[in-house]
């Protein structure tokens, strides 16, 4: 009886996930950190290192509706993949104009709106932030995917692609903008979209299920990750669990940015969460800030946080991977030590 219960385990299980996600914690260099890594391949020579993430800002893809020039993301990925490295992609459909990559202001082609679809605009980071929901703005989005798919998918070299709707599925980055201005999301939650509806937390719901729904179609043969949060304002009740099952239910890679040292120290409902998913369909997990940031924790408690939630990835800051790579003239031999016995 216990041979069946297993054999019924692994069948359920797709072999890519529980070879890449049991196995083997899989380091991922964040390339598009900081603008000033994209380019630095230094640490493709890292052997411990899977590959690298690139972000993808539809603006800087489509500035013409309909002319798309994929050339720098090409260009970015090129000598990974010519190594023999793989990398992930990641669509950023909203940022924060706080960050330092002036692109983040505007994540959408200006002709977006032209055509008709609605964005809030938040005037201290100059910020612009659409509603994912907007009828107009699901037109060209969904179709973006398309192109993104007759570009990118059944490319063995691509690990994954990221393509959580909103800011980590809330509806804008909360972390940055409501600090600086918590009136904001009153602001935001009265804003009609072109087809006069206004947020609501039914509406959210509907949206997120839409975007994963039309993603799952489009990529048929790309893996696909939604990286969660609340999944929606205060009031609306923490729905990382609701969006979490729905994502696995569908074969996604769910996941978390902002992991540190400390987390998952203890047991929670998140962190059982996580470890069901982490079977289900593998997770991922992104550094909070460097190591050299306080309140981080060491790399090595990082890659104990990342195991205790069984974690498949482990997105990691340029500044720790440079330094666990040999030859750079910021090298420590007990990162790369640390790294190489993860």
């Amino acid at each position: 009886m216990k041979n069946l219960i297993f054999v019924f385990i692994i069948y359920c299980i797709p072999g890519n996930i529980l070879s890449e996600n049991i196995l083997t914690l899989q380091l991922i260099y964040y390339a598009t950190s900081q603008e000033k890594y994209i380019t630095d391949t230094r640490a493709i020579k890292n052997p411990n290192i899977t590959g690298a993430l690139f972000q993808i800002i539809w603006s800087r893809v489509e500035r013409e509706n309909g002319k798309y020039d994929f050339s720098e993301l090409d260009n970015w990925m090129k000598p990974w993949h010519d190594a023999g490295k793989k990398t992930a992609l990641r669509i950023m459909w909203i940022t924060s104009g706080y960050w330092a990559d002036p692109w983040c202001k505007h994540p959408t082609p200006d002709w977006v709106w032209k055509e008709g679809a609605v964005k809030a605009y938040h005037n201290e980071s100059k910020t612009e932030i659409p509603l994912i929901w907007d009828p107009v703005y699901k037109k060209y989005a969904f179709r973006f995917m398309k192109k993104l798919t007759e570009k990118y998918n059944s490319n063995s070299s691509i690990i994954f692609i990221d393509i959580t709707p909103g800011a980590e599925t809330n509806p804008f980055r909360f972390g940055t903008i409501l600090r600086h201005n918590p009136d904001f999301a009153d602001i935001f939650k009265k804003l009609p979209a072109s087809n006069g509806y206004v947020y609501s937390k039914i509406l959210w719901g509907n949206t997120v299920r839409e975007y994963i729904n039309t993603a799952v179609l489009i990529f048929t043969d790309t893996k696909l990750l939604v990286t969660l949060n609340a999944g929606g304002f205060r009031e609306d009740g923490n729905r990382l669990e609701e969006f979490g099952n729905y994502c696995a239910d569908k074969g996604l890679l769910t996941g978390q940015n902002g992991i540190k040292g400390s987390s998952y120290s203890k047991d929670s409902p998140v962190k059982n969460l996580f470890l069901k998913w982490s079977i289900r369909c593998g997770t991922f997990f992104e550094m909070h800030s460097p190591t050299d940031v306080p309140g981080q924790g060491t790399l090595a408690e990082v890659f104990a946080a990342a195991k205790r939630v069984n974690a498949s990835y482990l997105n990691i800051y340029p500044q720790d991977v440079l330094k666990a790579t040999a030859g750079t003239e910021v090298f420590n031999a007990e990162y790369e030590k640390v790294m190489a016995q993860r």
